[in-house]
């Protein structure tokens, strides 16, 4: 319809409503009408809110379009309506440093004024800010009263963070150094300040007391417990590994948790149990006598690259790096953190961290029985932890490993925001932990959860609840799902929603993962009661069980879509939703109206026991997936595999595509998967024959998996189509 034509069509509907005795006033309200568009981008994506007035009914829609470097609009995933007069979402997998341009179109059954809006700006480039300015050297043996130079270095890393400017570079020579720091300023965007290491051997900023590292500091006082005079302390660990803080000495002699060994400090000595009852001879103690490495607060632009965290730990809340209000645009890479939890605590309003290429630990908390740690709390933070009143945006941790802890992430703070959190977690590997790989949860809108590695986990992606939403969970391997900690007996889930909390999650969309679990009577996929959220949407995800593949039982009505998922389980049962077990997809789908492209089938990974869990040639996956525009537009082939990885994709597997690149198949076009058709449903998802194929291909993403996971299998040799 033209222009003039909807014009005077919604002037008759006005007429009419009049004419019915229904108050003009309310129907104009219902009509939409567009306020503005706003973005704010990280390295591969960018967030998008619409706001609006009208729509009262709420029945107003907003789809998105994006072009990159002055390219052609391209459809991206549609936005997600997140409270009355805002609707927010994301346009996926751009290059980064590139010029973007957003479109959304506003409709409304009751008409839309302003409804096609835009914005633009530039994606963030994943280089790490370098500084031109003055260098300032530290070194052991150095002297705080010299000028710093590489000559005559100053002693500690403090007194070189004091003499540096905006724009001025610390470079810490291979070391210990044990010091709790304040940044006393800050740089700028184009003069960041930058503590380094300088490449000469580790550079480690440890908090343990130097003088209880030695054997001869500790007496016996009999019965396998060793104590030494010290400051309070809420942490110690034995060889790297972390021993249980106990609250009585008694329960310490009788080690009631059950743990190997454990610590209890009476206020002016801490007391220590060796596992197996072992001397400190032969063994180094480290207890924690400070709190922090590094505080940063109204410090923006810092970048610290190159150090190891150590044992930080002296107050109940600790954490290696402290980065709290104002201190935005702050870059930690290249880093190791151990025996510390959390490593990075972030507060208040902070935007645009950047935390990458580095590596968190906390050896010996994840063989913790799970019940006590829940009980004794101040344990579960991760790697992370997104304090409660957080107030920022655009945090991106990307291309980290983080292993032998509890808890992996905590990205979410929980208090409502005035604007989305734009927060990636992208190409990360996390392992062996106790509780759940990544928490979405708390006030979460527009949360990425993109192309990681979850292994040997009891849950992969909790958002219980991701409150506000969207949060996107796209292109991860969560695989082993299994109980990890001593007296640990859940259910496995790659995405837990189920909570005791009376707030409800957002839209969550879940495209294109692969879960398994390798533990018995488990299924990967498992919602139970208590789970509420506006609604959960599915589509080409594997799902691999050894009871059910698939396990739904909400006592809730919330909306729920599947489509496009393959099923499959090595125990006798197929998938249970509901009260009602069902054998076939089909079944499942005459009953439910979910899953009707579903597939119930061996997925044929190449190589499951190796954890390759990549697609065999001649996999039934292979093709048979849905495209949902802006997520996975750059298939291979006839059309989207299902699960995590397309087989013959450039970057070991991971796909090109997404809002800012199209398909590389080499056969030209992409045709419909059997049995696909044009219905969007809820996630909008659909197919296009025919569509032209261009082969953009995008900067390396999500090429940072870990072993066994980045095999590329070029179609054309491998003989796939």
């Amino acid at each position: 319809m033209h222009a003039g034509g909807a014009r005077a069509l919604c002037a008759g509907l006005g007429a009419l409503a009049v004419g019915l005795g229904l108050p003009a006033a309310a129907w104009a309200q219902d009509a939409a009408t567009g306020v503005g568009v706003q973005t704010h981008a990280t390295f591969q994506n960018v967030g998008v809110e619409l706001t609006l007035t009208g729509d009262a009914d709420r029945d107003a829609t907003a789809a998105l379009e994006v072009a990159v470097a002055g390219a052609s609009f391209r459809p991206a995933h549609r936005l997600s309506r997140v409270a009355d007069g805002r609707f927010v979402g994301s346009a996926f997998f751009l290059p980064a440093g590139a010029a973007y341009e957003v479109r959304v179109t506003l409709a409304d059954p009751d008409g839309v004024t302003n409804g096609t809006l835009t914005a633009s700006g530039v994606t963030r480039a994943v280089a790490v800010p370098v500084s031109t300015g003055s260098s300032f050297h530290v070194a052991p043996g150095g002297d705080d009263a010299a000028d710093g130079s590489e000559a005559t270095p100053f002693a500690s890393i403090g007194r070189g963070l004091d003499a540096a400017q905006p724009g001025d570079s610390v470079v810490v020579h291979a070391g210990t150094y044990h010091e709790e720091i304040t940044l006393p300023r800050g740089g700028t965007a184009v003069a960041p300040i930058t503590l380094r290491a300088a490449g000469d051997g580790p550079v480690v900023m440890d908090g343990a007391d130097p003088a209880l590292s030695s054997p001869a500091a500790w007496s016996d006082e009999g019965g396998g417990l060793w104590s030494a005079p010290a400051a309070p302390t809420r942490y110690v660990a034995v060889d790297g590994v972390r021993l249980w803080r106990y609250d009585t000495l008694a329960d310490l002699q009788a080690l009631t948790v059950g743990t190997a060994g454990g610590f209890f400090h009476d206020g002016t000595a801490v007391h220590v149990r060796l596992p197996a009852d072992a001397a400190p001879s032969g063994h180094v103690l480290s207890v924690a006598s400070l709190a922090r490495a590094l505080w940063l607060e109204g410090t923006p632009h810092v970048v610290v690259r190159g150090l190891t965290f150590r044992c930080y730990g002296s107050e109940d809340y600790s954490e290696a790096v402290m980065v709290r209000d104002g201190s935005h645009g702050v870059w930690i890479v290249d880093s190791v953190f151990e025996n510390v939890m959390p490593g990075i605590w972030v507060k208040g309003a902070v935007d645009d961290l950047v935390v990458m290429d580095s590596t968190f630990s906390d050896r010996g908390l994840g063989e913790f029985p799970w019940q006590a740690v829940k009980d004794q709390g101040g344990m579960e933070s991760g790697a992370v932890a997104v304090d409660n009143d957080y107030d920022g945006q655009g945090i991106i941790f990307y291309r980290n490993v983080v292993h032998d802890s509890f808890d992996g992430l905590h990205i979410c703070g929980d208090v409502p925001l005035a604007h989305p959190n734009n927060a990636d977690v992208v190409a990360n590997r996390f392992t062996h932990l106790g509780d759940d790989g990544l928490e979405a949860d708390g006030e979460c809108s527009n949360v990425r959860i993109v192309g990681n590695r979850f292994a040997d986990s009891l849950v992969g992606v909790s958002a219980a609840p991701a409150v506000t939403g969207p949060t996107w969970v796209l292109r991860n391997v969560i695989a082993p799902l299994r109980n990890v900690g001593p007296g640990s007996a859940w259910l496995t889930r790659a995405l837990k929603l189920n909570v005791g909390d009376p707030r409800v999650s957002g839209e969550i969309f879940v495209y294109h993962n692969t879960a398994l679990t390798d533990e018995g009577a488990q299924s990967a996929f498992a919602i139970t009661d208590d789970s509420s959220f506006t609604a959960l949407h599915l589509a080409n995800n594997i799902w691999v069980g050894t009871d059910y593949a698939f396990y739904y039982e909400n006592s809730g009505d919330e909306p729920f879509t599947e489509d496009y998922d393959l099923f499959f389980s090595t125990g006798t049962r197929l998938i249970r939703h509901q009260g009602t077990s069902y054998d076939t997809v089909a079944a499942y789908f005459g009953a439910t109206g979910l899953a009707e492209h579903g597939l119930a089938a061996d997925p044929a990974f190449v190589d499951t026991l190796a954890g390759d869990l990549g697609l065999a040639d001649g996999s039934p996956a292979i093709d048979r997936g849905v495209v949902v525009p802006g997520v996975n537009d750059g298939f291979v082939g006839a059309g989207p595999d299902i699960g995590a990885l397309e087989l013959g994709a450039e970057g070991g597997g991971w796909p090109a595509g997404g809002s800012g690149a199209g398909a590389s198949g080499a056969g030209g076009s992409a045709s419909a998967p059997a049995g696909a058709d044009e219905s969007s449903g809820g996630c909008g998802c659909r197919v296009s024959p025919g569509r032209q194929i261009r082969p953009e291909m995008l900067l390396g993403l999500l090429t940072a998996l870990g072993a066994g996971l980045r095999r590329a299998r070029r179609g054309a040799s491998s003989g796939r189509r």
